[in-house]
């Protein structure tokens, strides 16, 4: 017979989620490349030059090539594998540990769920926002000035080793973590409705539409509605993340500490 879920080691979680997520972000960097340059587009009185998803995606394609469409893909799998194996390998360990009550009402596991999918999604931010740092900076740069959006960072190349250090020359440890007020909220909310919403929809598609839980059906049309609703929450949180990790570093700000020192009051400021 085959391994079931449960059998599967503590780690096999924290690897199966992460390497799947690096897997699907390969297809997935371009759509990442406009969503970032639709966000920054406009900042400061900037100039937007991409009216439409297609628009950009067709503006970047001719004008940058493939490479401009997957740009900042190698630090965007780290920022995917360090983001979702923690969020879904601490989920599933917490979840263990704490068993299912069987005779628990909907609404207790819903929250048990929630509460649950909010710890490991402030793990996640704390695990990859450097590397999300990395990833939006340079999917921002651009080798066409008229495509050019957000601060454009002379440092946004090479490999993430070197781009993690330069940040820290600039800005010390703690410009590893810039934006984290904005990008936490981003991660915990997303996870703590995508994995219990999830569970949630899954259930009642299985009792109510008479689906088994390893149907494929059952799989695809919990994740549709999983999808719609964790970017209903979260996109406030990553419009004003994006903004935030992109803004100009102590170096660049002429010594003055950066563009986003006070990042509280910033994030308030973004999502008026």
């Amino acid at each position: 017979m085959p391994a079931s879920t449960a059998e599967r080691p503590w780690w096999g979680e924290f690897v199966c989620s992460g390497s799947s997520a690096v897997l699907a972000y390969v297809f997935t960097n371009p759509v990442d490349v406009v969503k970032t340059r639709m966000a920054l587009q406009g900042a400061a009185g900037g100039s937007k030059p991409y009216p439409s998803v297609l628009s950009a995606l067709w503006q970047i394609g001719r004008a940058e090539g493939v490479a401009g469409l997957q740009r900042g893909l190698y630090p965007g799998c780290f920022w995917q594998f360090s983001n979702v194996s923690v969020r879904f390998g601490v989920y599933a360990s917490f979840k263990r540990l704490s068993g299912t009550d069987e005779t628990a009402s909907p609404l207790r596991k819903y929250l048990q769920s929630l509460g649950l999918a909010g710890i490991s999604g402030g793990l996640a931010a704390l695990a990859s926002n450097p590397f999300f740092i990395v990833k939006t900076r340079l999917q921002a740069t651009s080798s066409s000035g008229a495509l050019a959006v957000g601060q454009q960072h002379a440092a946004a190349s090479g490999a993430v080793g070197g781009a993690l250090a330069a940040i820290v020359r600039a800005d010390g440890l703690p410009g590893l973590f810039r934006g984290l007020s904005a990008f936490a909220p981003r991660v915990i909310v997303a996870s703590a409705v995508q994995l219990s919403t999830y569970d949630t929809v899954k259930g009642w598609v299985v009792s109510s539409c008479g689906l088994r839980p390893d149907q494929l059906l059952t799989h695809v049309a919990s994740s549709f509605v999983t999808g719609a609703a964790v970017v209903a929450a979260m996109q406030p949180f990553d419009f004003a993340a994006t903004r935030l990790v992109n803004s100009p570093s102590a170096a660049e700000a002429g010594g003055g500490g950066g563009g986003q020192k006070k990042a509280a009051p910033n994030l308030v400021l973004l999502l008026l």
